[in-house]
């Protein structure tokens, strides 16, 4: 039964249901606020202030009711055709998981910035790295900046907000004996896919580079690596649903030539001898997912007996020989991918403590 006008239903479980206009979504639509009771006099009753208020509200605040999650949901669905989907997958899965939980139902016209410092509170509670932080918070930043641009806001509170400095933690990379050990394991080691360690350590290549890479990417007559794809899996809507994608890797630096050591060129002639795929690591054809090269990566660290070590930390480790060896700054960092020097230097800071110790004894002698 509906009481006409006043959206009043009787429903089948016997109770009484009412519902009132309490904000719009970002697209316009209506979006409905629901009370409950067990006669139509109590709902009615229910119904009448929480009418008056959205009323007044809506007059006040016009588009800006619609909630943060409303809106940052259209500024996504927005922003996915200028993205690369593996970036669209990581703005979604950040907006779901940290910035909808702090966020999500408030209006826009409350988005102020005591809102955005009680979220930055709320994710460093959780004890979420500084640095992580800084990535939430420059994606809300974005939403409220396109926000600002579409006249919802005024002025972005984003603006107003001082975030936690970041404290930089310095790589460890293992040491000569630790790679050593780690090499010798792996070379013993049957499993092809086992030797995506040892090319790691003799590249920088990060793992989803080396899982995309194709043996047409491989030059062995010349001793060159070209670096021009990456393999991930990237979330995707609801739930935990997922896919793998082969595509570009991250950004236009990561696109590069790598020359082969005389130890990735063997490593890489001997595979060349059995390949059955157009992909140098498959799995029955198709290119390994990051994934299985990491349960292969620990297996061969338990064989090898090494444990707290992450498959990322080889590519720090290529990165410290190469500086060690007192190759230039920027040859390295040109190899690694980085888009600047700034980032392997701050990154790599121990490696590069021999040179700085030379200078300071040269500034000695020279003194006297």
């Amino acid at each position: 039964m509906c009481r006409r006008g006043e959206n009043i239903y009787h429903r089948k479980d016997e109770r009484w249901e009412g519902r009132y206009h309490k904000s719009r979504k970002a697209n316009g639509r209506i979006l409905y606020g629901y009370v409950y009771g067990k006669s139509y006099e109590e709902v009615q009753e229910k119904l009448r202030p929480l009418k008056k208020s959205a009323e007044i509200t809506l007059k006040l605040h016009g588009k800006s009711v619609v909630t943060f999650n409303e809106w940052s949901l259209q500024w996504l669905n927005e922003l996915q055709t200028t993205v690369k989907p593996a970036t669209y997958a990581s703005y979604q899965h950040k907006l779901k998981k940290y910035l909808w939980k702090s966020l999500g139902e408030v209006p826009m016209y409350q988005m102020d910035a005591q809102a955005i410092r009680a979220a930055v509170d709320s994710w460093k509670s959780q004890g979420l790295a500084c640095s992580s932080i800084k990535v939430f918070f420059r994606l809300l930043n974005q939403a409220m900046a396109y926000a600002l641009k579409q006249g919802l806001i005024e002025t972005n509170p984003c603006e107003s907000v001082k975030l936690p400095k970041v404290d930089k933690k310095r790589v460890r990379a293992l040491s000569l004996r630790e790679q050593k050990k780690l090499e010798k394991v792996v070379e013993e080691d049957r499993d092809p896919r086992a030797k995506t360690i040892n090319l790691a350590l003799r590249t920088g290549m990060r793992i989803g580079e080396i899982a995309a890479l194709k043996w047409d990417a491989v030059d062995l007559e010349a001793k060159l690596i070209y670096v021009n794809s990456t393999y991930q899996r990237l979330c995707y809507g609801k739930g935990k649903k997922s896919i793998l994608q082969l595509g570009p890797p991250k950004s236009k630096s990561s696109k590069r030539v790598i020359p082969l050591s005389d130890k990735a060129y063997t490593l890489l002639k001997k595979l060349k001898k059995t390949a059955e795929s157009d992909f140098v690591f498959t799995t029955k054809g198709k290119p390994c997912e990051p994934r299985l090269l990491t349960k292969h990566f620990h297996r061969i660290l338990k064989k090898a007996k090494l444990s707290g070590i992450h498959f990322h930390q080889l590519r720090h480790t290529f990165a410290t020989r190469c500086l060690e060896a007192e190759e230039k700054l920027m040859v390295v960092s040109r190899m690694l991918g980085h888009s600047s020097q700034k980032i392997t230097s701050d990154t790599y800071y121990d490696a590069q403590l021999k040179e700085r110790i030379g200078v300071i004894q040269a500034m000695d002698q020279l003194v006297g």
